[in-house]
């Protein structure tokens, strides 16, 4: 049944192809970006029809277009702006494009004529406004339609707005263009094996306008593993842009509220013990909340300076976060969180270079309050309820981040060199739970211990505060060039110095080589890859280094003891970072191949990555008790093959990708410990959620100018986690213990989900507004989980346990989100 609702909307999307194919003039559009895929405004476009010239100039989000009754294949469009060279192509069956436009040699002008050498993978992709517009007036959902357009399935997302790291995205309003994956082989940046996502903000103009504003509404959304619980989520949002008087500057303001209620389900399976202050419960509520607001300033009076400053500011406030699964609401936590941003951002174009930089500035502050400071208590794969482990955590940061890069172009070479400094400070204070927490090997051992008192458990108490603090500062200069530039051959090759306090100096070479031999495109590159560390790693270290706070291991506790204070403290739990640790490295190649069949295009891409010296941890004896010791002993190897298909025609598009990954390693994080603490050779073994097979399909169709479908569906095959026997046989207090299985031998279940976005958009009519400015009214709807499939997403996993293999969380059932703003 599945399957023929699939067929059904596959059928659909397909007939709407045919017949936008014989009834639609043909538009021919696209976006003009400088060297690091920055859009350029006000760049010639010119299209060449045999003896007719169409000429357009590119807005100011660097979009241009051409509508015509048809494009000959023979057409030809170019592309010209100061000090940047001529770029010119041939249109073939090509309806959408993107120009990218060079540094021009000094006192030279140079035509591109043939097929452009670019070094974006293929699962790459870069957007324009109008291509975002379609979707959502949600920055998180824009990024999330961009990744799966570019076929990224796993891996950590690195975000990057106007060239600087951020946090955040900007408001939808503001966002000009969404680059994923532009060039993996870059030497100015560290984060390969992440999603490298690049968003570039507008330029304003010096007019008054309402960017955005409207609301965002919708149907309850079922919860996946109990229809009987829901959600809403409500937004509202408001944008504005305009001149600032006397001076050369445009101004815009932005204002976003979320709104999210709902119904957590929790699965613990709780025995009855009469008088015990443990009650199962099957749901809790849930509420999420925020508000942020932002001011920026946008200087461009000369065409080849563009200044941009911006300030943000947001709150939030979460409830009963930590619920759900095997979590009662007691053992959850309130938060209450505020950020604030400054930035500025410069690009300046030359007669013969583009320097380009900024400075950012970012403050955060988050309060954890446990929502109860009773003993925690954990039954194994049934139930955690009680108190948290912390009663109150206050943690406070701010990054500074400065960066400066200067490209020229010396003899039809690109050079490259810059540096990025930054300085991460943070602080945090914990205070404890007093009475600790105690952990029990099954249902039976709990409820022995509640009735009679008997000592069947094993308790964690943790004394006094952790207020800690730790700065570290990171510097990495970079130089890049093209080592060799041949008609259809391009090589580049970069190096990178990484230094960060108490981890040395490292060094990151970086070659890649892109070449066309009668329209096959052969792509390759390697390079290695240093990862920082992080501030938390540090600060965990020193909150537990028996100073700050005091952790203890009680052998054969019982509640009783516990919640008196009366149990006898034994053996210490000391946190250490060992003399040698080295940061992670991850030494990455690539090599690719896709051929143009008109408006069909194909490819495949082979990477390999080896990770070396990541960070894990073992709990050792020592002459206190216990040393949780910090390595980097632990490593990674992982093979991917993506396949990618894309076919365009007359405005319609369909996308589709196919990865296979084969990943292997020894850790799951810094933090995480082996299940004999002796050895970590027994945990080579699949990587935790990643999936071997994974497919995305994309099919966009716009009917005309006003209305567009987009049509999503994701799936993949099941990821490996890991199955524990709930027991401590070292006694150690971790409950790592796999009882012979190798790790990471369970399997999840499949993932499939679909997603339908329309998009209608009205003209406003003059009268009502009273404006000279053309407005419209865009009407959006957003059906997720359009199938109502049956998504979990974690299962229990404790052997002998009644929740073992039984789904704890799932996917929101179907729901419809409408929004509407208006727009200029």
């Amino acid at each position: 049944m599945r399957l023929e609702k699939k067929l059904g909307l596959l059928r659909i999307v397909a007939f709407v192809l045919v017949c936008r194919f014989y009834v639609q003039a043909e538009t021919l559009s696209g976006t003009v970006v400088d060297p690091q895929q920055f859009v350029v405004a006000g760049a010639q476009v010119f299209l060449l029809c045999g003896n007719h010239i169409d000429t357009r100039k590119t807005d100011s989000q660097g979009y241009f277009t051409f509508t015509r009754q048809s494009f000959p294949e023979s057409c030809r469009i170019r592309a010209i702006y100061p000090s940047l060279e001529t770029f010119e192509l041939p249109v073939g069956r090509n309806r959408t494009l993107t120009l990218q436009l060079r540094i021009a040699e000094q006192k030279q002008s140079v035509t591109a004529t043939s097929t452009p050498l670019s070094p974006a993978p293929l699962n790459s992709v870069s957007l324009s406004e109008s291509e975002l517009r379609d979707i959502s007036d949600n920055s998180d959902d824009l990024i999330a339609y961009a990744k799966q357009l570019a076929g990224v399935y796993s891996g950590s997302d690195s975000l990057y707005v106007d060239g600087l790291p951020a946090d955040h995205p900007p408001p939808a309003d503001r966002i000009a263009a969404i680059t994923i994956n532009a060039d993996p082989f870059s030497a100015e940046y560290s984060d390969g094996g992440n999603n490298h996502i690049d968003i570039t903000t507008k330029q304003s103009e010096r007019k008054f306008r309402i960017t955005s504003l409207g609301m965002s509404l919708g149907t309850k959304a079922s919860d996946g593993l109990n229809p009987a619980l829901s959600s809403t989520l409500k937004t509202d949002t408001l944008g504005l842009t305009g001149p600032v008087p006397y001076l050369p500057l445009a101004f815009t303001a932005n204002l976003h509220y979320t709104d999210k209620e709902g119904e957590q389900p929790v699965e613990a399976i709780v025995p009855f013990v009469p008088g015990a202050s443990i009650a199962s419960a099957s749901a809790t509520p849930t509420t999420a909340s925020s508000l942020s607001y932002g001011f920026g300033t946008d200087y461009s009076r000369q065409d080849t300076l563009r200044v941009n400053t911006s300030v943000y500011v947001m709150n939030a406030a979460h409830t009963n976060m930590n619920v759900g699964g095997i979590s009662l609401p007691e053992a959850g936590f309130s938060q209450d969180s505020s950020a604030q941003e400054f930035r500025m951002t410069f690009t300046k174009t030359g007669e013969n270079f583009v320097s380009r930089g900024g400075i950012s500035a970012d403050r955060f502050n988050s309060d954890l309050n446990a929502n109860s400071a009773g003993l925690g208590v954990t039954v194994s794969g049934a139930f955690i309820a009680g108190g948290a482990d912390l009663n109150q955590e206050s943690t406070q940061g701010s990054r500074w981040t400065l960066k400066d890069v200067f490209e020229f172009n010396r003899n039809h070479h690109l050079w490259s060199l810059g540096a990025t400094v930054i300085r991460t400070a943070d602080e945090e204070n914990n205070i404890p739970n007093p009475r600790g927490h105690i952990y029990f090997d099954d249902s039976s051992d709990y409820v022995l211990s509640a009735t009679t008192g008997a000592n069947s458990g094993t308790g964690i108490v943790t004394q006094g505060q952790g207020q800690v603090r730790y700065a570290s500062y990171t510097v990495a200069p970079f130089l890049e060039a093209e080592i060799l530039r041949r008609p259809g051959l391009a090589v580049r090759g970069g190096l990178r110095a990484d230094a960060q306090t108490a981890g040395g100096i490292l060094f990151s070479p970086r070659l890649s080589t892109v070449a066309n031999f009668r329209g096959f495109i052969l792509s390759a590159g390697s390079g290695m890859f240093v990862k920082p560390w992080t501030n938390d790693i540090f600060l965990r270290t020193m909150e537990n280094d028996g100073n700050h706070l005091q952790q203890y291991l009680v052998s054969n506790a019982s509640l009783a003891n516990l919640e008196a204070g009366t149990a006898i403290l034994q053996s210490q739990i000391i946190s250490r970072i060992t003399p040698s640790l080295i940061s992670t490295r991850n030494w990455i190649s690539k090599l690719s191949l896709e051929h143009s069949l008109r408006s069909f295009v194909p490819g495949v891409e082979y990477t390999w990555t080896a990770g070396t010296h990541l960070l894990g941890s073992q709990r050792l004896t020592s002459p206190v008790g216990w040393t949780d010791w910090m390595q980097s002993n632990r490593a990674q190897q992982k093979h991917q093959i993506h396949f990618r298909a894309l076919y365009k025609i007359r405005g319609q598009s369909f996308a589709a990708h196919y990865e296979w990954i084969h990943s292997y390693d020894n850790t799951d994080g810094p933090f995480s410990f082996p299940a004999r603490q002796d050895d970590i050779s027994g945990e080579w073994a699949p990587s935790s959620n990643i999936a071997a097979h994974n497919v995305t399909l994309v099919a966009n169709s716009r009917l005309g100018k006003v209305l567009s479908l987009t049509l999503l569906d994701n799936w993949h095959s099941s990821q490996p986690f890991n199955i524990t026997s709930g027991l401590d046989p070292e006694g150690n207090g971790l409950y790592t213990d796999r009882a012979g299985l190798p790790r990471n031998s369970g399997r999840g279940p499949d993932y499939n989900i679909m997603e339908l976005f329309v998009r209608r958009r009205f003209a406003v009519p003059e009268v009502f507004l009273g404006s000279r400015q053309r407005t419209f009214l865009d009407f959006n709807v957003q059906i997720l989980n359009l199938l109502g499939n049956k998504d979990y997403s974690n299962l229990g996993t404790v052997i002998g346990s009644p929740l073992f293999q039984q789904p704890l969380a799932a996917a929101p059932g179907r729901s419809i989100r409408f929004s509407f703003g208006f727009s200029h």
